[in-house]
């Protein structure tokens, strides 16, 4: 077990199970610091605000001077909070308040790459130049595109549910 994953459990004894649940092929630093992104909105939903400080820490702590895989997955975790908190009552500007020096600039940049886009594939393919339209030779068909709220009604999957609300937006 990483240390990493050692202070989470510490940190959050609760999610210790869901996090040693997660199979090996998936186990990573940056999967890890992401089911935490999650935990953390559920806190605040759940009232429980003051309990969440820890996991903003922890995510300066990383930004200021982890590894580089562990920065990113620092980073990753403040994507998880923006994008699952987007799909809940609060929003994300409810976590602001939470954030260090280096976490505010990041989460900063992370709305900035955000902006106009809804899913990570349009993150990912403004980033890259990828580009998302179908091939020239569907042009017949009918765009059918459902928007994340509509997708987050018909998943009743809650495993499936939390992935998609953290690669997606509202």
């Amino acid at each position: 077990m990483s240390a990493l994953l050692e202070q989470i459990i510490h940190l959050y004894p609760l999610l210790a199970k869901q996090l040693l649940s997660v199979p090996a092929d998936e186990s990573s630093v940056r999967r890890f610091l992401q089911e935490l992104g999650t935990h953390v909105v559920d806190l605040y939903g759940a009232g429980r605000p003051e309990d969440m400080r820890p996991a903003f820490s922890l995510a300066e702590r990383l930004i200021s001077g982890g590894p580089e895989e562990e920065r990113q997955a620092a980073v990753g975790f403040l994507e998880a909070v923006q994008n699952v908190a987007s799909h809940r009552h609060c929003g994300p500007t409810a976590f602001v308040p939470y954030l260090g020096p280096l976490s505010e600039t990041v989460w900063a940049e992370l709305n900035h790459v955000w902006q106009g886009k809804t899913t990570l594939a349009e993150v990912v393919a403004s980033e890259t130049g990828a580009r998302l339209e179908a091939p020239w030779w569907q042009f017949w068909r009918r765009n059918k595109k459902r928007s994340v709220r509509r997708m987050l009604e018909e998943v009743e999957d809650p495993e499936l549910r939390k992935i998609i609300e953290q690669i997606t937006r509202e």
